[in-house]
């Protein structure tokens, strides 16, 4: 679970992982834990119980969830949260290659991405970590956006820094997704 205390005093982004097997959850932890504070639940349920509990000041960046889960599938997570979280980027792990689930999980979930079981470490992290880059990028853009709004004839200096942040995350999130289409077997 989250100390809340520690994770709005912590500039790092917020992960949820969502599967029924703790050891999945546990391995997807260890990757992860260094680099995102986390939201654990065991299933779909839980998991929107955790977000409705979450204060207003947290926004949650990312959702890992595994497909198959007993009550509520990770497409069917998925499709609430996208209603709930819209701007929460969504990734699908699973083992099992069903293409009509990937179909369901691109079109009704909304995922960024989608992991087959078992995956390797570095390439897990490294999805998560454009998920999140690309969060953040979109959060960027939309300030950026609203300042550019808010503005008469002199852009102020708190949008130009709001630009320079959106043109830092822009490329932060181009080497990222270089990066991970780098790892990609061809």
């Amino acid at each position: 679970m989250l100390d809340r205390r520690h994770a709005l005093s912590d500039p790092r982004h917020t992960v949820m992982l969502v599967d029924d097997m703790d050891a999945n959850v546990s391995v997807m932890a260890a990757i992860l834990r260094p680099h995102f504070h986390l939201v654990e639940a065991r299933d779909g349920q839980e998991a929107l119980r955790l977000i409705a509990a979450l204060p207003p000041s947290q926004e949650l960046a990312c959702i890992v969830s595994d497909h198959r889960m007993p009550r509520m599938s990770g497409v069917q997570l998925f499709e609430r949260t996208s209603l709930m979280l819209p701007d929460t980027l969504r990734i699908l792990v699973t083992a099992y290659l069903d293409l009509d689930a990937i179909v369901d999980a691109v079109n009704a979930g909304q995922i960024y991405r989608f992991i087959a079981k078992p995956f390797d470490a570095n390439d897990f992290l490294l999805a998560v970590q454009c998920a999140v880059a690309a969060f953040e990028h979109r959060r960027l853009l939309v300030a950026y956006h609203r300042a550019l709004e808010e503005t008469v004839p002199v852009l102020p200096a708190a949008a130009t820094a709001l630009r320079e942040q959106t043109l830092a995350a822009h490329a932060s999130l181009a080497a990222l997704e270089a990066k991970a289409r780098a790892t990609l077997p061809t």
